[in-house]
């Protein structure tokens, strides 16, 4: 082996190095399945179990929450999901009304990129950074 390669990659080549990170990858993925099936299987359906149980009592004695000297108080909140169900239609309202608070304006980082790699300048108001990072994949 080469001695800069050897000093820069230390006793390892960079082919050793690159296997060794793709084993590690793979064991790391691994092991996060086998965590998330293990909460799944350990955690989850009991806690859901319990959270429906506390509801139910919470709706038949008509209160907002029940709590437990010195262990912890359960309480009803009300989660909220807002999502597009037809894309022109919104945009259509929000245009024709006017009425922006509705939407959240944010840059695509396709299109600037897309305009930078054109040589385009980055649009005004927006900033763009790139950063050199590296990618190992498998053969």
């Amino acid at each position: 082996m080469n001695d800069n390669v050897k000093r820069l990659t230390g006793d390892l080549t960079p082919a050793e190095l690159i296997q060794e990170y793709i084993t590690l990858r793979d064991a790391k993925a691994a092991a996060t399945d086998v965590y998330k099936n293990f909460c799944k299987e350990n955690f989850d359906a009991r806690m859901l179990s319990i959270e429906a149980t506390l509801l139910n009592t919470m709706h038949d004695l008509g209160v907002d929450n029940l709590a437990a000297h010195g262990v912890g108080t359960a309480y009803k909140k009300t989660s909220v999901s807002v999502t597009t169900a037809d894309a022109s239609a919104f945009r259509r309202h929000v245009i024709g009304s006017e009425e922006w608070d509705l939407v959240s304006w944010i840059p695509s980082k396709t299109a600037v990129n897309e305009r930078v790699e054109r040589g385009e300048p980055v649009p005004p108001g927006v900033n763009r950074s790139a950063f050199l990072t590296i990618g190992i994949r498998r053969n």
